[in-house]
């Protein structure tokens, strides 16, 4: 079959971009902030992965038991006679790589793949703005090449917010999607991630079918936080009895009812499978891991993704 005849038979995605509701940016606004100011209240002085070597003083609050004695502030203590800590938090900008998925594949499930992740990715990047990170947010375009759009104040958040709502789902194979950014013929992610110091942070945002999980070591490792975000739609999360799979990039559709061996409790098997694969791979490595239907709201799995 030609090249040709195989674009022919695909059939339109029903989910290929990203819109973003001014309720939806509402929401990314206040999902940053709530998270910041929880960041801020914990361990006051401990050193976090959220947070740089460099400390710059931002406030106080009440002393709780159990605390170091060191971030107390002695002075404050004598003239109010209640204790009180001080708050500190990172005066180093630290670095963040968020990198999106745009394969075909991204664009199954109503919401979409693709839709669920760019939320992911803008509340991410809300948090890490709203720390003092400076964002870097990475994809391919249709033409193979590696596109990036950085900020490094709160105030460009608009900007980044605008790139994800112009991406789109294209590709053959899995042209885009996050194995091609790793280690295809034009992937750059490694040198983007090591650049200048090397990134503090790098959060993947895709469904992982096509990536190689030994790759993630090979390109990502070092003294790093990586954060694995994993969007299934809701067809794939939880397929009923009747459910017809699309293959986005040929067209051929599979029916769950034609008796084959990739009947319903078979793919639930499998399914259950790749996903404990992905969060066994995570836990042995250090890195964190989350795994959600895009039907799913980002403020339900983002916290314990970004902890």
């Amino acid at each position: 079959m030609t090249d040709d005849s195989r674009r022919s038979r695909r059939a339109p995605l029903p989910s290929p971009g990203v819109e973003f509701s001014p309720e939806l940016i509402r929401r990314f606004g206040a999902f940053a902030s709530r998270l910041a100011n929880a960041r801020e209240n914990e361990d006051v002085g401990t050193k976090r992965a959220l947070r740089g070597e460099g400390q710059e003083f931002v406030g106080h609050r009440p002393y709780r038991p159990g605390e170091d004695l060191r971030q107390l502030d002695w002075q404050l203590l004598a003239r109010l006679d209640r204790p009180f800590v001080r708050i500190q938090r990172s005066s180093v900008s630290e670095s963040w790589v968020v990198v999106l998925d745009t394969s075909a594949s991204m664009g199954i499930g109503e919401p979409g793949k693709l839709q669920s992740a760019a939320e992911a990715a803008a509340a991410s990047i809300s948090l890490g703005l709203r720390l003092g990170a400076s964002v870097k947010l990475v994809w391919m375009d249709p033409s193979g090449d590696l596109r990036t759009v950085g900020v490094r104040r709160a105030s460009e958040l608009r900007k980044l917010l605008a790139a994800l709502e112009a991406l789109r789902v294209h590709g053959d194979g899995h042209s885009g999607g996050l194995e091609a950014l790793l280690e295809g013929p034009k992937a750059a992610v490694p040198d983007l991630v090591r650049r200048e110091g090397g990134a503090g942070r790098v959060l993947l945002f895709g469904d992982f079918i096509d990536v190689d999980r030994l790759s993630l070591l090979r390109t990502l490792g070092g003294r790093r936080r990586v954060h694995l975000g994993q969007v299934l739609s809701p067809e794939e999360w939880r397929p009923s009895s009747s459910v017809t799979w699309l293959n986005p990039e040929t067209g051929e559709r599979r029916s769950a009812t034609s008796g084959d061996a990739e009947g319903v409790g078979e793919y639930h098997q499998r399914l259950d499978r790749f996903l404990e694969g992905w969060a066994a791979h995570a836990r042995t490595h250090a890195m964190a891991h989350a795994a959600w239907s895009s039907a799913d709201p980002f403020e339900r799995y983002l916290p314990e993704l970004l902890r």
